[in-house]
């Protein structure tokens, strides 16, 4: 699946994954006002065996099937929870 990456610029080191056919704007609008504004940061060809840094290609296209992107977060956001 050709994937887009985007950073915002509230939330330091948070990336937001979308199908590359995926308008933006179509996303909820609590996720887009947490991320702020969007900037592109990468576009790549992701196939479910691909080893990302913080996740597998698996984990970020089943979640955009499943509810259309995937946010990943940086790792001491999920040492607050």
């Amino acid at each position: 699946m050709e994937v887009k990456v985007f950073a915002g610029n509230r939330k330091a080191d948070t990336y937001l994954f979308v199908a590359a056919d995926k308008d933006v704007e179509e996303l909820p609008e609590a996720l887009l006002t947490l991320l702020g504004d969007l900037r592109d940061v990468l576009e790549m060809d992701l196939t479910a065996d691909r080893q990302l840094v913080r996740c597998s290609g698996a984990d970020v296209l089943a979640s955009i099937d499943e509810v259309g992107y995937y946010l990943q977060m940086p790792p001491a956001e999920f040492a607050k929870s």
